[in-house]
């Protein structure tokens, strides 16, 4: 009888690592890395839970299944209460009050019905303007004394039909 021999360790590693890829194949493709995967993502009307002053910022979805907001942004997505957002982050295990989501980036949808725009709020010569994240700039017909307070703030603005502020919100004083 010929005696049996132990696979050796390398023999081993090669079989566990084609399995992986194997498995990682045909469930989306790709080769598979541990310990990585994409972004997550969620839309939805984002409301608050909780007593002031400790709210949290929840998202909700159409069809159910809010997740608590935490990561860089939970400050500003709290100040967006009303307004529909989509974010992206990763999911997380449970948190108060219930799943959460670590967001990396968001994009504010809809406030009352409108597409807002997204800026820093800046004053020139010819008056104010909102420049965008990606130095777009947006001139601003008419700015309210209660707006101008908040020179270098990032600002969400909805424009009437002669490019003045209809509606806006502070999500960032500047620092």
């Amino acid at each position: 009888m010929t005696p049996v021999r132990p696979l050796r360790p390398r023999w081993l590693a090669a079989a566990i690592a084609t399995a992986v890829a194997c498995v990682a194949q045909t469930q989306g493709g790709g080769p598979a890395r541990v310990g990585e995967r994409g972004p997550d993502s969620l839309e939805g009307t984002v409301r608050l839970a909780g007593n002031a002053p400790f709210t949290r910022a929840l998202v909700e979805p159409e069809g159910g299944g809010a997740r608590v907001v935490e990561g860089q942004y939970r400050d500003e997505i709290r100040r967006l209460a009303g307004a529909v957002v989509r974010l992206t982050g990763h999911f997380g295990g449970d948190g108060y009050p219930g799943p959460t989501l670590e967001a990396t980036s968001y994009e504010i949808l809809s406030v009352d019905g409108d597409r807002p725009i997204l800026g820093r709020l800046e004053r020139d010569e010819a008056g104010f303007r909102l420049v965008s994240p990606n130095g777009v700039v947006t001139p601003l017909a008419a700015v309210s004394d209660a707006l101008a307070e908040h020179e270098g703030a990032l600002v969400w603005v909805v424009l009437d039909a002669r490019g003045g502020v209809a509606q806006y919100g502070v999500l960032r004083e500047p620092l």
